[in-house]
Protein backbone atom coordinates (compact mmCIF):
# COMPACT_ATOMS: atom_id res chain seq x y z
CA UNK A 1 0.00 0.00 0.00
CA UNK A 2 1.52 3.60 -0.76
CA UNK A 3 1.65 5.82 1.85
CA UNK A 4 -0.51 8.74 2.12
CA UNK A 5 0.72 12.11 0.92
CA UNK A 6 -1.86 14.27 2.59
CA UNK A 7 0.52 15.80 5.52
CA UNK A 8 3.31 16.47 3.08
CA UNK A 9 0.44 18.42 0.58
CA UNK A 10 -1.14 20.44 3.59
CA UNK A 11 2.60 21.28 4.76
CA UNK A 12 3.35 22.32 0.93
CA UNK A 13 0.19 24.42 1.02
CA UNK A 14 1.57 26.30 3.96
CA UNK A 15 3.15 30.26 3.41
CA UNK A 16 6.18 30.97 4.80
CA UNK A 17 4.31 32.85 7.39
CA UNK A 18 1.89 30.24 8.29
CA UNK A 19 5.03 27.62 8.88
CA UNK A 20 6.21 30.23 11.11
CA UNK A 21 3.29 30.80 12.99
CA UNK A 22 3.43 27.13 13.28
CA UNK A 23 6.75 27.04 14.93
CA UNK A 24 6.19 29.34 16.96
CA UNK A 25 2.69 27.95 18.15
CA UNK A 26 4.69 24.52 18.84
CA UNK A 27 7.27 26.54 21.20
CA UNK A 28 4.60 26.53 23.80
CA UNK A 29 4.34 23.49 24.49
CA UNK A 30 7.71 21.79 26.61
CA UNK A 31 9.25 18.52 26.28
CA UNK A 32 10.85 17.15 23.02
CA UNK A 33 9.06 17.80 19.80
CA UNK A 34 9.36 14.61 17.48
CA UNK A 35 6.41 16.10 15.25
CA UNK A 36 8.92 19.28 14.49
CA UNK A 37 11.78 17.10 13.27
CA UNK A 38 8.87 15.56 10.76
CA UNK A 39 7.75 19.09 10.29
CA UNK A 40 11.09 20.10 8.76
CA UNK A 41 12.30 16.64 7.11
CA UNK A 42 8.63 16.57 5.18
CA UNK A 43 8.90 19.56 4.87
CA UNK A 44 12.43 20.02 2.81
CA UNK A 45 11.08 16.85 0.38
CA UNK A 46 10.26 17.94 -3.18
CA UNK A 47 8.56 15.09 -3.46
CA UNK A 48 7.35 13.01 -0.53
CA UNK A 49 9.16 9.77 0.15
CA UNK A 50 8.73 8.13 3.36
CA UNK A 51 10.65 5.41 2.45
CA UNK A 52 13.57 8.56 3.06
CA UNK A 53 12.04 9.60 5.96
CA UNK A 54 11.84 6.04 8.07
CA UNK A 55 15.73 5.91 7.02
CA UNK A 56 16.54 9.29 8.38
CA UNK A 57 14.91 8.59 11.33
CA UNK A 58 15.88 5.50 12.03
CA UNK A 59 17.80 5.62 15.13
CA UNK A 60 14.88 7.57 17.16
CA UNK A 61 12.32 5.69 19.39
CA UNK A 62 9.09 7.72 17.71
CA UNK A 63 9.75 5.82 14.16
CA UNK A 64 7.98 2.56 16.05
CA UNK A 65 4.77 4.60 15.73
CA UNK A 66 5.42 6.83 12.66
CA UNK A 67 2.02 6.74 11.26
CA UNK A 68 0.61 7.86 14.83
CA UNK A 69 3.40 10.50 14.92
CA UNK A 70 2.56 11.85 11.44
CA UNK A 71 -1.32 11.85 12.16
CA UNK A 72 -0.40 13.78 15.35
CA UNK A 73 1.47 16.43 13.27
CA UNK A 74 -1.17 16.72 10.76
CA UNK A 75 -3.82 17.88 13.37
CA UNK A 76 -1.54 19.90 15.37
CA UNK A 77 -1.22 22.18 11.98
CA UNK A 78 -4.69 22.07 11.37
CA UNK A 79 -5.04 23.46 14.79
CA UNK A 80 -2.15 26.07 14.45
CA UNK A 81 -4.06 27.65 11.02
CA UNK A 82 -7.55 27.47 13.00
CA UNK A 83 -5.56 30.00 15.59
CA UNK A 84 -3.97 31.80 12.94
CA UNK A 85 -6.56 32.33 10.87
CA UNK A 86 -8.79 32.81 14.13
CA UNK A 87 -9.43 36.65 14.17
CA UNK A 88 -9.50 37.33 10.28
CA UNK A 89 -13.04 37.26 10.09
CA UNK A 90 -16.59 37.41 11.40
CA UNK A 91 -17.51 33.46 11.83
CA UNK A 92 -14.44 32.56 12.86
CA UNK A 93 -15.22 35.55 15.81
CA UNK A 94 -18.27 34.19 16.41
CA UNK A 95 -17.74 30.24 16.63
CA UNK A 96 -15.00 31.33 19.24
CA UNK A 97 -17.79 33.41 21.54
CA UNK A 98 -20.04 30.59 20.92
CA UNK A 99 -17.37 28.38 22.63
CA UNK A 100 -17.22 30.54 25.17
CA UNK A 101 -20.41 31.09 26.03
CA UNK A 102 -20.66 26.77 26.34
CA UNK A 103 -17.59 26.81 28.50
CA UNK A 104 -18.98 29.71 30.73
CA UNK A 105 -22.47 27.95 30.73
CA UNK A 106 -21.01 24.66 31.93
CA UNK A 107 -18.98 26.03 34.17
CA UNK A 108 -22.37 27.54 35.78
CA UNK A 109 -20.55 31.30 35.33
CA UNK A 110 -24.20 32.58 33.90
CA UNK A 111 -23.48 36.06 34.70
CA UNK A 112 -20.20 35.91 32.33
CA UNK A 113 -21.97 33.88 29.67
CA UNK A 114 -24.41 36.74 29.68
CA UNK A 115 -21.82 39.42 28.69
CA UNK A 116 -20.26 37.40 26.08
CA UNK A 117 -23.78 36.07 25.13
CA UNK A 118 -24.67 40.02 24.31
CA UNK A 119 -21.39 40.73 22.90
CA UNK A 120 -21.80 37.92 20.01
CA UNK A 121 -25.47 39.26 19.26
CA UNK A 122 -24.35 42.26 18.80
CA UNK A 123 -21.53 41.31 16.13
CA UNK A 124 -24.32 38.78 14.26
CA UNK A 125 -26.85 41.11 14.01
CA UNK A 126 -24.17 44.19 13.05
CA UNK A 127 -22.46 41.40 10.15
CA UNK A 128 -25.80 39.82 9.53
CA UNK A 129 -24.81 36.50 10.38
CA UNK A 130 -28.19 35.29 11.10
CA UNK A 131 -27.34 31.40 11.41
CA UNK A 132 -25.34 32.61 14.14
CA UNK A 133 -28.01 34.49 15.57
CA UNK A 134 -30.56 31.22 15.87
CA UNK A 135 -27.80 29.68 17.85
CA UNK A 136 -27.01 32.62 20.35
CA UNK A 137 -30.97 32.74 20.80
CA UNK A 138 -30.86 29.06 21.81
CA UNK A 139 -28.12 29.70 24.29
CA UNK A 140 -29.93 32.85 25.72
CA UNK A 141 -33.38 30.54 25.91
CA UNK A 142 -30.88 28.14 28.42
CA UNK A 143 -29.40 31.01 30.35
CA UNK A 144 -33.61 31.85 31.01
CA UNK A 145 -34.52 28.42 31.46
CA UNK A 146 -31.09 28.25 33.90
CA UNK A 147 -32.44 31.85 35.63
CA UNK A 148 -36.12 30.74 36.27
CA UNK A 149 -34.72 26.94 37.78
CA UNK A 150 -32.76 28.70 39.86
CA UNK A 151 -35.32 31.03 41.45
CA UNK A 152 -33.49 34.48 39.82
CA UNK A 153 -35.38 35.38 36.98
CA UNK A 154 -33.23 37.83 36.18
CA UNK A 155 -32.30 36.34 32.42
CA UNK A 156 -30.41 38.30 29.93
CA UNK A 157 -33.85 40.57 29.48
CA UNK A 158 -35.30 41.08 32.60
CA UNK A 159 -31.96 41.85 34.23
CA UNK A 160 -31.99 45.01 34.34
CA UNK A 161 -35.65 45.07 35.57
CA UNK A 162 -34.91 42.70 38.61
CA UNK A 163 -32.13 45.18 39.53
CA UNK A 164 -34.20 48.20 39.36
CA UNK A 165 -36.94 46.72 41.38
CA UNK A 166 -34.43 45.31 44.02
CA UNK A 167 -33.29 48.93 44.32
CA UNK A 168 -36.75 50.06 44.80
CA UNK A 169 -37.64 47.87 47.41
CA UNK A 170 -34.13 48.39 49.55
CA UNK A 171 -34.62 50.42 52.55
Amino acid sequence: MKPSTELHDLIKSLNKSEKRFFKLHSALQSGPKNYLKIFEAVDDQEVYDEELLKKKFAGTAFIKHFPSEKNHLYKLILKALRAYYSENNVSSILKQEIKNIEILYQKALYDECNKVLHRAKRLAKDNERFYYWFELLNWEKMLLEEAYESGEFTGPRCADRGRARRDREAP
